[in-house]
C-alpha cells in the first residue's frame, strides 16, 4: 500500500510539471536528416520569406501557431488570433501546432551564423510530415510543438 502511494504521488506530480510547461521554450532544434529519421519525410511544404516571418514574430507575444488547413498556411498568434493570410476559414476546433517565438528566432539566428550572404531572399519552409508540422530552414528543422487545442498555452 504504502508504495502505491508513493508511485500515485510521483506520477501525479510529474504531470503536474509536465502541463505547467514554459511557453519560453516551445519545440526543439534538430538537423535535417535526424528529423527525417525522427518524424518522418516531408509530406508536401509551403514557403515563406523570412522577412515576413520575422515581421509576424514582432507581432505576437511568447508563442506563434502554425497550421495546414487543406494545404494553406496560417498562422495565429498567441490567442488564436489571425496573423496570415489576412483572410482564412478554419475553425475555432482546428488543430494548430505552438511553438515559443523564443525558438523561432534560434532557428533563424543559428541560420543566419551560419550563412553568411543576403538573406533578404531566403525562404523558411512549413513542412507537413506524416503526424507533425515542423518548420526548417536550409540544415535546421524546429520540431515538438505542442497541439493547441487541447495543450493551448496562456
Amino acid at each position: 500500500m504504502n508504495k502505491r502511494y508513493y508511485l500515485i504521488i510521483s506520477l501525479l506530480i510529474s504531470l503536474l510539471l509536465l502541463s505547467c510547461t514554459s511557453s519560453d521554450k516551445i519545440g526543439k532544434l534538430y538537423t535535417t536528416e535526424n528529423a527525417n529519421q525522427l518524424f518522418g519525410e516531408v509530406k508536401y511544404s509551403v514557403e515563406m520569406n523570412v522577412n515576413q516571418l520575422t515581421n509576424l514574430l514582432n507581432r505576437t507575444h511568447k508563442t506563434i501557431m502554425f497550421g495546414l488547413i487543406n494545404q494553406q498556411l496560417i498562422i495565429l498568434d498567441n490567442n488564436r488570433k489571425l496573423m496570415y493570410p489576412e483572410k482564412a476559414d478554419y475553425k475555432d476546433s482546428d488543430v494548430f501546432i505552438v511553438y515559443s517565438v523564443n525558438m523561432l528566432r534560434e532557428l533563424l539566428l543559428d541560420n543566419k551564423s551560419e550563412k553568411q550572404g543576403d538573406e533578404k531572399d531566403e525562404n523558411i519552409s512549413i513542412e507537413q510530415r506524416q503526424e507533425v508540422l515542423s518548420i526548417s530552414i536550409n540544415e535546421k528543422t524546429l520540431e515538438t510543438g505542442i497541439k493547441c487545442p487541447p495543450m493551448c498555452p496562456d
